[in-house]
């Protein structure tokens, strides 16, 4: 797992070590404040817990999220942070069963992708992109008693999921701009299935600076230690990219 993550970021952060001024750079970190969705296979049967943005905020739960580009000519290398570590519950899950669960998540996730722009003029600018996304996830599950006693599962792994994408870029005037990415991955190698969609809204304030607002969809579906899990990380975030 470790030799995995320092080789995704190996194969981001090596190339600003080229002395060739053909290399361009960005980092852009956002904050992200998603509502999630947990559903996990239990003894009882299936047990669903949401948690909005609102109780996010409310909560102050982490949520972060941030993308680094090395580029040269049509060729990219693009590597995509996430680290969420949220805390959810519900009363009366699984009918009356229990009486309150609370699930405790935190959930990273490292995606390294090789980008080739098929296509570029003034207004539009598209990738096609593949690569790896590898994950860390921990859920702690606890089920208050109600008519069954209080019970706890605990599930942790990590994993490596291929992925196939592509990012299209539309300038809209010259300073104002829309970006769009979607990603598709897992295929049974790792997660039964996951996939991605972003889009955002940036204004460019000069040749370095811009600013950008959107929304991020992640879906994760995964068998954990036995029980399938689905996870789905959906919400607004805000940020801004450094060229250098």
């Amino acid at each position: 797992m470790k030799a995995t993550v320092a080789c995704l970021a190996l194969m981001v952060v090596g190339p600003a070590t080229a002395q060739n001024s053909d290399w361009s750079f960005a980092l852009s970190p956002y904050i992200w404040v998603p509502s999630i969705t947990t559903r996990v296979e239990t003894d009882w049967g299936r047990l669903a817990v949401d948690k909005s943005h609102r109780d996010v905020l409310d909560k102050l739960d982490v949520a972060f999220m941030g993308v680094f580009e090395a580029r040269k000519g049509p060729w990219g290398l693009i590597a995509d942070l996430f680290y969420a570590d949220l805390t959810q519950s519900r009363d009366t899950p699984l009918g009356l069963l229990f009486s309150r669960a609370r699930m405790e998540i935190q959930a990273k996730a490292l995606s390294g992708y090789a980008a080739y722009r098929v296509h570029e003029d003034d207004r539009v600018a598209l990738d096609l992109m593949a690569g790896l996304r590898v994950y860390a996830v921990d859920i702690d599950v606890s089920l208050s008693p109600g008519l069954l006693p209080g019970q706890r599962l605990g599930m942790s792994t990590n994993w490596i999921d291929p992925l196939l994408g592509a990012r299209a870029r539309l300038a809209i005037t010259d300073q104002w701009f829309a970006t769009a990415l979607a990603d598709l991955g897992g295929f049974g190698v790792g997660s039964d299935l996951t996939w991605q969609l972003f889009a955002s809204l940036g204004y460019q304030i000069n040749d370095r600076w811009s600013v950008q607002g959107g929304w991020r969809y992640v879906s994760i579906d995964k068998p954990i230690d036995g029980r399938d899990v689905d996870l789905d990380f959906n919400g607004p975030l805000l940020g801004f990219t450094a060229r250098f």
